[in-house]
């Protein structure tokens, strides 16, 4: 169940950084609608890991498994896509 919980901790603040104006994942973000998807799966992660955990850990450890999504996904962008790749796009 932790691991299904950080499944969908990662995948929420996946969503919502494809959302953002800011990512270099895709050429164009992903509409309004998947940000509050991304939302949702936040809520349902806590919950679910929230009563796995006993409360507060459950909390906090939804905590980290998106804070380590949302670091990890600049790297990723960074990697797959270096920016003479994104230089030449835009000419």
């Amino acid at each position: 169940m932790t691991l299904l919980a950080c499944a969908m901790a990662f995948v929420a603040v996946t969503l919502v950084y494809l959302t953002l104006p800011s990512q270099r994942l895709l050429k164009r973000g992903l509409g309004r609608g998947m940000r509050l998807v991304g939302v949702a799966l936040s809520i349902g992660a806590v919950a679910l890991w929230a009563s796995v955990e006993r409360g507060l850990p459950g909390f906090f450890a939804t905590l980290t498994a998106a804070m380590l999504g949302a670091i990890a996904l600049p790297y990723l962008a960074w990697w797959l896509r270096p920016g003479a790749a994104r230089q030449r796009e835009r000419t």
